[in-house]
């Protein structure tokens, strides 16, 4: 009995060492830290409009942050400034090219009838060996090419439309950087956005620069004798609690089977101590009309009826319950099985039972 008590209490304690098991897999597995990789983007973009011939100004361009007048507009002079700085030294190279894009816009803002990109310059390289990134380059915009590109687009197909020119810088590439698992991608432009088709009105050029403050994030594994002591032993309360509880559950099983007649037999006594009484010999039942119940549970339900005490013999192959009430006696009987042993007195609950 005492070690069937003790594998129901293992069958409670292997499925509490699984899920240990598995945290500390998980621990193991874990194995990652995060690492950063700060920068800081410091973009900008100048740019001097040029004039064509006329009589009123006497400068050849003029600086940003003015109005122009689209009419005498000749090209615009544009530099680009991409510098980025890292906290890290990196190595690749680095790919940019500009290009010029026209786009016809629906007047309500909401989407555009017609676009093209024309390619300002080859596509361009940079070799990067160290933590900053710095670009420069000038570009001149042909105003006029793409505004008569435009006037085309709209007299063909009649279209009142918010045209615009929008110079772009673009820039992507790969690196890498020690301490940094992966390479590091790039994929970033800066533009100037020009209105066309407004031949004699006030034009006002714009600039989309990224600035930013930032990191990249990243996960690396970690190398460490912690973590593989939390896979070992991961593995082994698993294992061990799986198989663990599969051995007592069939113990437990095979016990119950074996000993089916002690184990019920315990259970009644322990559960209904209180109105069962121990009787050392049979009383003489001849005189009684006996009824034989099938279950104690049927005997539980006359208990509860006549409210009399359920006496209690126990015999080598068998437990006798009974209950006497006037010239009834109620009768069940706990039979051994062949396979079953006998329950010593020592290992009954020692409890104060009534003895008649």
């Amino acid at each position: 009995m005492n070690s069937y008590k003790k594998n129901k209490i293992l069958q409670f304690l292997f499925p509490f060492l699984l899920a240990v098991g598995v945290f500390l897999l998980y621990l193991g597995f874990n194995n990652k830290e995060t690492v950063a990789l700060n920068y800081i983007e410091n973009n900008s973009i100048d740019y001097n409009v040029y004039l064509k011939d006329n009589v009123f100004f006497d400068e050849p361009f003029l600086p940003e942050g003015r109005t122009y007048i689209a009419s005498l507009i000749n090209y615009i002079d544009v530099t680009f400034h991409y510098n980025v700085s890292y906290d890290h030294t990196l190595s690749g190279k680095y790919n940019y090219k500009y290009v010029a894009l026209v786009r016809a816009n629906k007047r309500d803002g909401s989407g555009y009838y017609w676009e093209k990109e024309f390619d300002l310059t080859d596509e361009k390289t940079v070799n990067i060996n160290n933590a900053t990134i710095a670009i420069s380059d000038n570009v001149k915009v042909n105003y006029g090419t793409y505004n008569e590109i435009l006037n085309k687009f709209r007299k063909e197909y009649a279209v009142d439309t918010n045209a615009e020119l929008k110079i772009i810088m673009r820039i992507n590439g790969y690196s890498t950087a020690e301490g940094i698992p992966v390479p590091i991608e790039v994929d970033s432009e800066m533009n100037l956005t020009v209105p066309l088709l407004e031949q004699s009105l006030e034009v006002s050029i714009n600039k989309d620069v990224p600035n930013t403050n930032n990191a990249i994030t990243f996960e690396q594994p970690v190398i460490g004798p912690i973590y593989l002591l939390y896979k070992v032993f991961g593995f082994i309360l698993i294992f061990v609690s799986i198989f663990g509880f599969i051995y007592v559950t069939i113990e437990n099983i095979s016990y119950r089977k074996r000993n089916a007649y002690e184990l019920t037999l315990q259970n009644i006594l322990s559960n209904y101590d209180s109105i069962i009484a121990n009787v050392e010999n049979m009383p003489d039942i001849k005189k009684f009309n006996k009824i034989d119940v099938s279950t104690f549970e049927e005997l539980i339900d006359v208990y509860n009826e006549v409210r009399m005490p359920i006496n209690y013999c126990q015999k080598k192959n068998e437990s006798i319950f009974i209950i006497i009430n006037d010239s009834i006696v109620w009768i069940y009987t706990l039979k051994k099985g062949n396979s079953t042993k006998r329950v010593d007195n020592s290992e009954k609950k020692k409890d104060k039972r009534k003895t008649k």
